[in-house]
């Protein structure tokens, strides 16, 4: 526990009074609630002190309410002494001595008081502030410009309280209108508003009201210091929207007093302001500063206790292989308590390297002589051992330049005809370096003259372009095998020499190489050690090649006539190249090894070219639709005869699997595609029924029964007799025709096969009129058919 007096001494000098009602110490500035505490010790038997712990204020007033003497106030504040529970005060602590009941705010330097006021009016409130001093201060309704005077005038205030904002000039213009500020706006608006510079409404507010509610207060509803807007009474019913009384500032009106009612004063703990922290390469000393406020620094091995490691500003630390952290604590001399501060001093670690490399390339820029270009960076991962990320590389031409980083060569092309031997600096992201030695060593090592690996591939995608994703990796192993045994080589590919020979834009991944030629492409390839970058040899050894797919037509006959049962030849035609193919069925089963497949019934075939190279067509598909010629049966034909429109209808779901179409006693057409006739003539007649996809033409033979509607028996050879006509063979010989007069007399009976009646009747001539017949015909089957009719004889 911490412990001092907030004064070395103290004094009232008031020549027209001796007594005082109240005095309060504020700690202004660093308090730490919950640590710091200020405390009256001592005998006061006329004061009592409170302390309220949230505003950090002690207050000193006389028993009872009495007044207090000057003496024994001056006495008291002597006795006022600053604890703090902390083990380490650090910074300053400012304290405000003030007399009298109103609050000092530091910030504005004006004076607070709240006012008992239930149910006040706002105007009356108004009238009251001003009416008011405090110790030669003018008085008016607070004005509140900030949050720290909103926090102040919320703790003062015991309910709803009056301060000196208000719209009723303006409506929807929120401005102050008392004290210094009186005309400035501090909002526009409703709750949607805005603000120019400080305002403090509780969350909603200003509201809009039907009930005037133009002024402004303190409320308690809100968050601490918040304001609503209530009308010029407030309200008269008691509860939370009462108007408790208002909050009166002192200070900044024109030619007010400069009082002296107030006093300061201040206790400093020294305390580190800034600190330097060092770094450096490797283990060793590193140099760290801590610049206090006041009196000396000590440093530490640790945040407390730990092992005390010397004084001063500047501080040099034992020697540290690793980062490490140190404490600084500022203290009076001869004090050894405080806030420690940390202190990091740095280590960076210094890049580990191979001291001496061997770089070797292929001496492949035409002139066999030991002499070629190199990419120094390729001795980066050889050097490091590894990863390089992290670090950066220059290359000297002796030791001292790339020690002193000056001089830097052009990594690639470097020829060792300029140097056999480099340097190189490795150099960390924190500045750290080593150099280490590139030897610069010319291969002979090669492989044979015109050697060439290829790799193929078919051009299997939907559009041929010739360009396939490759595997380069599955050439790697046949170049490695063309060098003896356990060299711990890799293959490494290029797009052209000058990449392959210093090692620039490697082809990566292999196993992802998209050619960028067409169906042909020659790739560069550099066979090197792992061991030590050793170039075992480069150049254009590898070819990419596409090969196309096999490119042909189909020709096809669509349809198959299963009734001919004469199969039809399917063949290829117009290929690119020379290919085998296979021709499969529906279900996949091989019909042909030729150019050709013979086909005996309709369905979906299939036929896959293959080139020499392996590469197999896309699956080209033909569709053999199958037809018939039609079979007609009786049973297909339906007559309607002895009519007065006879027709011949053909039922086409059982004459076959084609498409047909029909005509009447002329195979030659033409055709039509109902198969209806009608108003056939009596007779025989031929019906054709042909397929449409030209497999044939059927024919079938139709009888139409019927009658002369007169006949005239006059010897020209025209209608000189009447008989029933078309009468098919379906019918018996046993049929039989009677013609009878029109009172019912039989006249005639025939033979429907005879010659038929000539109009005679005994060998007499009958009389032109009307006559009417009744045919009565038996069928294969027994049944009679019986027709009735009539017909006119002509003379």
């Amino acid at each position: 526990m911490s412990q001092i007096n907030i004064v070395t001494d103290f004094d009232i000098i008031d020549p027209d009074d001796v007594e005082l009602d109240i005095l309060k110490v504020l700690i202004s500035e660093g308090y730490v609630e919950g640590e710091d505490v200020l405390t009256l010790v001592g005998s006061h038997p006329n004061i009592v002190a409170t302390w309220d712990s949230v505003k950090g204020k002690l207050t000193l007033e006389g028993v009872a309410n009495a007044p207090m003497l000057y003496s024994d106030v001056i006495n008291a504040v002597k006795s006022v002494v600053f604890r703090s529970s902390s083990v380490a005060v650090a910074g300053e602590k400012v304290f405000t001595i003030t007399i009298g009941p109103a609050e000092y705010l530091p910030l504005t330097g004006h004076y607070y008081e709240y006012i008992s006021d239930i149910a006040s009016i706002w105007t009356n409130a108004k009238f009251d502030s001003e009416s008011k001093n405090y110790y030669g201060l003018k008085g008016y309704l607070t004005t509140i410009t900030s949050s720290e005077e909103a926090q102040l005038t919320g703790e003062l205030a015991l309910g709803l309280a009056w301060i000196g904002g208000s719209e009723a000039t303006n409506i929807g213009t929120w401005q102050w209108e008392t004290g210094p500020e009186a005309g400035t706006v501090f909002w526009e608006g409703d709750q949607n508003g805005t603000t120019p510079n400080f305002a403090n409404w509780m969350a909603g507010e200003p509201r809009t009201s039907p009930f005037g509610e133009h002024f402004a207060t303190i409320t308690k509803l809100g968050n601490l210091g918040e304001w609503d807007n209530m009308p010029r009474s407030g309200s008269q019913n008691g509860g939370p929207f009462e108007i408790k009384g208002y909050v009166i500032e002192y200070g900044g009106m024109p030619n007010d007093p400069l009082l002296k009612i107030l006093g300061e004063t201040k206790i400093s703990a020294p305390k580190i302001d800034s600190i330097v922290e060092g770094a450096r390469c490797g283990p060793g000393s590193v140099q760290v500063v801590a610049n206090p406020s006041a009196g000396v620094v000590h440093w530490f091995t640790a945040l407390t206790g730990g092992r005390f490691l010397g004084s001063g500003t500047v501080f040099n630390t034992p020697v540290i292989s690793s980062t490490t952290t140190f404490y600084a604590l500022a203290a009076p001399a001869g004090c050894f308590e405080g806030v420690r501060t940390p202190v990091v001093a740095t280590v960076n670690e210094t890049p580990t390297v191979q001291p001496s490399v061997e770089l070797t390339n292929c001496d492949e820029d035409g002139v066999s002589d030991g002499f070629t270009d190199f990419n120094l960076n390729e001795a980066n991962a050889f050097i490091i051992n590894g990863n390089t990320s992290g670090f950066s590389f220059t290359f000297y031409l002796s030791y001292n330049d790339a020690d002193n980083k000056v001089n830097d060569i052009n990594a690639a092309p470097f020829n060792n005809n300029t140097a056999s031997t480099v340097y190189a600096r490795v150099e960390s992201i924190f500045g750290c370096y080593r150099v280490a030695t590139v030897n610069l060593q010319v291969s002979t090592s090669s492989l044979p003259v015109g050697y060439m690996q290829e790799l193929e591939l078919c051009d299997e995608d939907p559009i041929i372009d010739g360009i396939k994703v490759f595997d380069l990796s599955q050439a790697s192993a046949a170049f490695i095998n063309e060098f003896p045994a356990g060299q711990n080589l890799s293959v490494r590919y290029f797009r052209n020499a000058n990449d392959a020979q210093f090692g620039h834009n490697e082809i990566l991944p292999q196993s992802r190489y998209m050619n960028e030629t067409p169906f042909s492409q020659i790739l560069y390839v550099r066979i090197q050690s792992d061991d030590n970058g050793a170039c075992f040899g480069y150049g254009p050894y590898l070819t990419l090649t596409v090969k196309p797919r096999p490119e042909f037509e189909v020709e096809q006959s669509e349809i198959f006539c299963s009734n001919n049962q004469q199969p039809i030849t399917l063949f290829t035609l117009n290929a690119k190249d020379s290919y085998t193919y296979q021709w499969f069925d529906s279900s996949k089963n091989i019909i042909s090894n030729l150019p050709t497949a013979s086909v005996s019934s309709g369905g979906t075939y299939t036929v896959i070219g293959t080139s020499n190279a392996g590469c197999e067509s896309f699956p080209t598909t033909i569709t053999i639709n199958e037809s018939a010629r039609a079979i007609i049966t009786n049973d297909d034909v339906t007559v309607e005869s002895l009519s007065n429109n006879n027709t011949i209808s053909i039922n086409t779901d059982n004459l076959g699997i084609g498409d047909y179409e029909f005509s009447l006693d002329n195979s030659s057409g033409p055709y039509q595609s109902t198969p209806v006739f009608t108003n056939v003539s009596a007779g025989n007649h031929i019906v054709y029924t042909k397929d449409l996809n030209g497999c044939g033409v059927s024919e079938f033979e139709v009888f139409i029964m019927g009658f002369p509607r007169f006949f005239t028996p006059n010897g020209d050879g025209y209608n000189d007799t009447w008989n029933i006509i078309g009468l098919s063979n379906e019918f018996r010989g046993a049929s039989s025709v009677s013609i009878y007069d029109r009172y019912g007399k039989l006249i005639k009976q025939l033979n429907p096969w005879g010659a038929g009646w000539d109009g005679l009747r005994n060998g007499r001539e009958l009389i032109a009129t009307d006559y009417w017949f009744v045919a009565h015909l038996i069928e294969n089957s027994g049944t009679t058919k019986t027709i009735r009719g009539h017909f006119s004889l002509i003379r």
